[in-house]
């Protein structure tokens, strides 16, 4: 049987020169997490590994103090495999769950988040296959969970930039395959986004290759007339215009503006995703849903998240995962849903495994065990100083 016998976390900086419409990364901090199995292989313990996503600043002191002592000291009966070998991530979530009161959906939903990706790569690794393949045995109902389509988000505020720089951006995104693409806007005049948007159209050519995220940056007094400016464009969608819990503002806007919008990446739990589908007055049949794995306590409670949404009229590709870090990437693609998110220009949480390719907006997965923090490029290096 089992038995996970340590836990390692290190608060990594993420500080950099860009600003979205509400915050700047100046000082952001993540989280990268390494728990460790009593699984013993080429004399090396098995271990599973995660990283935090980005936005939200690192959760190692709930780890620390909470989370990783209670999964260590559980007994490895209480989440064993009971149908086969290694362990079962839902019965350790629910271990990490004991004793947790109901509500309150914050910081703990990204510690939780955070342990459930590692015990899912542990798992994935005790049998020797990839992520995607075990969650879609899991959660059947992807046609191809080796692949996904991909967007590159970008398109950030930085000191000196031009429009045209937004331009040369998306054309470098196209250089490395990437087919759609997000660019921020609501940090600068309307006459300022608005040519920041005509410049990234410029190279993505359709309006249906590019969205707009407003990151929750807009008031009431000026939403309305940022919304219609962007409406001419033909855009995916725009995302998150407003307070992502003030529905009753978005289901106003939703009413009053006919473009398709996207939200959901500040929700925390299964519990705020039935109100947004409730009260937000978004559309089943064109907007999306970007509530991310890891920030919402990880995968036991995002499939109860699309469970509720099914039994509203949501399909599985009205979902497109917030973050685009290298977990998001393989719950997307085994789970059948609508898209990932990733951040190119990041050489730290960008891009993808070695063993994954892009070919025309597309990633194609490896096969290779577990999630891939290892071959990533900018990842691979903190883990491995982390394992020795």
């Amino acid at each position: 049987m089992v038995r996970i016998v340590e836990f390692a976390e290190r608060t990594i900086s993420l500080s950099s020169g860009m600003r979205n419409a509400d915050i700047s990364f100046d000082e952001m901090t993540a989280t990268a997490l390494v728990l460790v199995s009593d699984v013993v292989r080429n004399g090396k313990n098995v271990v599973g590994l995660a990283f935090d996503s980005i936005g939200r600043y690192a959760h190692g002191g709930l780890i620390k103090e909470r989370f990783g002592p209670r999964l260590l000291a559980a007994e490895p009966q209480c989440y064993a495999n009971q149908s086969g070998h290694g362990i079962d991530p839902a019965r350790a979530w629910s271990v990490l769950m004991r004793n947790e009161k109901v509500g309150g959906h914050g910081e703990r939903a990204g510690a939780v988040g955070l342990m459930d990706a590692a015990l899912w790569d542990l798992q994935a690794k005790l049998l020797d296959e990839p992520l995607w393949k075990l969650l879609n045995r899991h959660y059947p109902g992807a046609v191809d969970p080796n692949q996904i389509t991909v967007y590159a988000s970008g398109g950030h505020y930085r000191p000196g930039q031009t429009h045209k720089s937004v331009a040369d951006e998306i054309r470098l995104y196209q250089d490395k395959g990437y087919r759609r693409f997000k660019i921020k806007a609501g940090g600068a005049s309307i006459e300022s986004d608005c040519a920041r948007v005509e410049s990234a159209l410029s190279v993505a050519g359709d309006g249906h290759t590019l969205s707009v995220d407003f990151n929750a940056g807009l008031r009431r007094e000026d939403a309305g007339a940022r919304i219609e400016a962007m409406t001419d464009y033909g855009l995916a969608w725009l995302e998150e215009p407003v307070d992502p819990l003030d529905y009753r503002h978005l289901a106003e806007l939703r009413a009053r503006h006919d473009v398709p919008m996207a939200t959901g990446e500040n929700l925390f739990s299964l519990a705020d995703a039935r109100n947004l589908i409730r009260y937000g007055g978004l559309k089943a049949e064109c907007d999306f849903i970007n509530v991310d794995v890891s920030l919402s306590y990880g995968v036991t409670e995002y499939v109860g998240i699309l469970e509720m949404a099914s039994m509203e009229g949501w399909g599985r590709r009205a979902f497109i995962p917030h973050a685009g870090h290298l977990f998001a990437q393989h719950v997307a693609a085994g789970l059948g849903l609508g898209g990932h998110e990733t951040a190119p220009a990041d050489l730290l949480l960008g891009g993808f495994s070695s063993d994954t390719k892009l070919i025309d907006g597309v990633a194609h997965l490896g096969h290779s065990p577990g999630v891939g923090f290892e071959r990533h490029t900018g990842l691979g290096p903190i883990f491995a100083q982390m394992l020795g």
